[in-house]
């Protein structure tokens, strides 16, 4: 019984073994139908661009895709792309391709696959499509404290929210900011959600210009870089030197008051008590000094004497109130172009000035300072755009010791004063006394080099006892080398006056602006050409 079932299930074993071949029939069948369904199949080819995509990136590549193996060099030459753009070909796979083209921004492109042939020879394809690149990626607009920053601006705020916005959405991880060359660290940058607005808190610098940049590289959410580096440059709000004082004159604008500066003239009254003082030569060597004013005046200032044409430079730097007595016929024209703007002791308006006896004529116009200030505030001279330094302690500073400072042209000497940390005032050999304070005393002395020229213009020549003389005509406009004076120290420094109507500013070699001390501010004007003698 046993050895029976052994034998059957032996012969049915071998049975199986000898009809293998039925179990493999349907494998094959299988196999063969997919055979014929490849070999009958219609060649097909995508692209990742859509027929009439009107903003596809300039980056972007066109990837098309087939569903059977092609001959890459069919694939290749079939390729044509309206306008004419190189373009790099690359071929992913046997049925994947990729033509990258250099295309412009706002261009619409045509292209065109032709005879692409499979990899067996059977069959080929077409296919076209029209699309057009999205405009570059840009800086649409700059706000500054929610302002308009346009490209030159002046008198921006050294501190304020400034915001940059994209005419895309961009990459903030591609796209740094930069500042004079520098890129801003990303923890700085604050990104809208949408990328296209990136805003920063700055804390810059007075008297600066700065460069905002977007360096070409800056990349969009679609990798599309901008065209070219774009660049916004703008100067930070100049600031003025001052003494001290807090209280202002009106509405903030000062006083200048043309102070006498000959022999006969001294000991003047009021200069000490100045915030800043200008010394220049007049006709015929004439030494004399502007004194500005941007909080009440003394109760004495003077001896008070003609406006020249340096005087109409300093209006228009300083937007302030004149108080002179008299000038030639030239330059009083151009400085009653602003009558608001000068009180000339020839009209004696407001009570100002008076002649004091103990002084001869004409060294002794003088100006009663509580109703010089009254009547120029009174005025009300719009507030200047530029700011008043506060009371600060006094700047740190690097340059060449400098304890003595002779300026021969001006007849003048400084000597530096360490328990006072100020330069004390020589004048023709002897000490310059101020009425009431003793000797002039400066925190701040510059010595500022222009261009000068005798002014010819006979309506400005001045003749007295025989003599004609030419006055000097100071170019302050522009830039040019200045020696700054403080704590001891000489900075070589460059004066820079791009525009007549702002004050100048004055910068370490580093081109850095040099903060200015809290006290007076004594600044020599020497220009190039000096005539010392009649004509």
């Amino acid at each position: 019984m046993g050895s029976r079932h052994r034998i059957g299930s032996i012969s049915l074993a071998q049975g199986a073994r000898r009809r293998w071949w039925v179990a493999v029939i349907p494998l094959v069948l299988v196999g063969l139908a997919a055979v014929v369904r490849l070999l009958t199949m219609p060649l097909e080819v995508s692209a990742n661009v859509a027929d009439g995509d009107q903003a596809v990136a300039r980056t972007a590549s066109i990837d098309f895709k087939f569903n059977k193996d092609m001959l890459a060099g069919s694939v290749q030459q079939g390729f044509t792309m309206t306008p004419s753009v190189p373009v790099t070909f690359a071929a992913v796979s046997p049925r994947e391709f990729q033509f990258s083209p250099i295309m412009k921004p706002e261009t619409a492109y045509h292209v065109v696959l032709t005879g692409a042939r499979e990899a067996s020879g059977s069959g080929t394809v077409t296919r076209s499509l029209t699309f057009r690149t999205e405009a570059a990626p840009t800086v649409a607009a700059v706000r500054f404290d929610n302002q308009p920053l346009k490209d030159a601006a002046q008198f921006v705020p050294v501190h304020g929210k400034l915001a940059v916005a994209f005419s895309e959405a961009m990459d903030n991880a591609r796209t740094p900011l930069l500042l004079d060359g520098k890129a801003l660290p990303a923890s700085q940058v604050q990104w809208s959600g949408d990328g296209l607005i990136a805003t920063l808190d700055l804390t810059l610098k007075h008297s600066k210009p700065y460069v905002l940049a977007v360096s070409q590289q800056a990349l969009n959410r679609k990798h599309d870089p901008f065209l070219a580096d774009w660049k916004l440059s703008f100067t930070t709000v100049l600031e003025v030197p001052s003494a001290g004082d807090p209280s202002r004159i009106g509405s903030g604008a000062p006083i200048l008051m043309q102070i006498e500066n000959s022999l006969d003239a001294r000991p003047q009254a009021g200069m000490q008590q100045a915030d800043m003082i200008y010394e220049y030569l007049s006709e015929g060597s004439v030494p004399r000094l502007t004194a500005v004013y941007w909080h009440p005046l003394p109760v004495l200032v003077g001896p008070i004497r003609s406006c020249r044409l340096i005087t109409i430079r300093l209006e228009l730097m300083y937007k302030g109130f004149i108080y002179c007595s008299g000038a030639n016929d030239y330059v009083l024209g151009k400085v009653w172009q602003h009558p608001d703007l000068v009180n000339d002791f020839s009209y004696g308006q407001g009570n100002v000035f008076f002649r004091t006896p103990d002084r001869r004529a004409p060294h002794n116009v003088m100006i009663h300072g509580v109703n010089a200030t009254n009547f120029a505030a009174a005025k009300n001279v719009p507030r200047p755009l530029y700011e008043l330094a506060p009371k600060h302690d006094d700047a740190a500073v690097t340059g060449d010791p400098a304890t003595a400072i002779t300026v021969p042209d001006h007849d003048a000497v400084w000597r530096y004063d360490p328990a006072r940390k100020e330069y004390l005032k020589w004048q023709d050999g002897a000490p310059m006394i101020n009425m009431g304070t003793g000797q002039v005393h400066a925190k701040t002395v510059i010595v500022e080099h222009v261009t000068s020229f005798l002014d010819t213009n006979p309506a400005n020549t001045f003749c007295s006892m025989g003599h004609c003389y030419h006055t000097e005509a100071y170019e302050l406009t522009g830039e040019g080398p200045a020696e700054v004076y403080v704590n001891g120290i000489m900075i070589h420094a460059t004066w820079k006056h791009a525009d007549p109507d702002v004050p100048a500013a004055y910068y370490t070699p580093d081109g850095d602006p040099i903060t200015l001390d809290t006290g007076l501010t004594w600044i020599h004007v020497l220009g190039s050409t000096v005539w010392h003698s009649g004509i």
